[in-house]
């Protein structure tokens, strides 16, 4: 036998033939379409991090949060909640938050900080010292943790004498 009998002529002459089949065909076409649409999602940007704003009154307060309602892992998210009281504030406001909902995140910490910070099984309760006038703003300065995978719901509240006057809640989706 000859050498060059051994020899395909093509690289492809040993590619099995359900390989070429139409339904293949039709599969890689799939695929590659599929990969396009995600990579054109990501170039608009439809796949970083999308805001939410909430909101809830109660007890004489208005509470707006704006927090990362879709999220990735290893992106920087707004978390600012502002708290509106007529007439400003005369006593120390408490916040109560989810402990559970800042486990996805790495902090970078609060602004202002709190004046003093205790927590329960479930909630966290931050004391902020009253603000001039009738607004105070808690931002949250954070990351998700790039090993988070998973997103959270939790809630906010103003506390007064131990009674959640005014609650909102809200979920974080985490993407890939």
């Amino acid at each position: 036998m000859r050498p060059s009998d051994r020899i395909p002529a093509s690289v492809f002459d040993d590619v099995r033939e359900y390989a070429r089949t139409p339904a293949v065909a039709w599969l890689r076409r799939a695929a590659v379409a599929l990969l396009a649409l995600i990579v054109a999602f990501g170039a608009v940007g439809l796949l970083g991090v999308r805001s939410g704003t909430a909101y809830a009154e109660g007890g004489g307060y208005a509470l707006t949060l704006t927090y990362p309602r879709v999220a990735r892992a290893g992106l920087d998210v707004p978390w600012d909640l502002t708290v509106r009281k007529p007439g400003g504030f005369s006593e120390p406001v408490v916040i109560v938050v989810d402990s559970d909902y800042f486990d996805m995140f790495e902090t970078q910490g609060w602004t202002p900080e709190p004046s003093a910070e205790t927590s329960d099984a479930l909630r966290t309760y931050m004391t902020v010292d009253p603000p001039p006038g009738d607004t105070l703003t808690l931002g949250f300065d954070a990351y998700i943790q790039p090993s988070s995978q998973l997103g959270h719901s939790g809630s906010v509240s103003v506390s007064e004498k131990g009674v959640d006057v005014a609650t909102l809640e809200f979920t974080t989706w985490l993407v890939p």
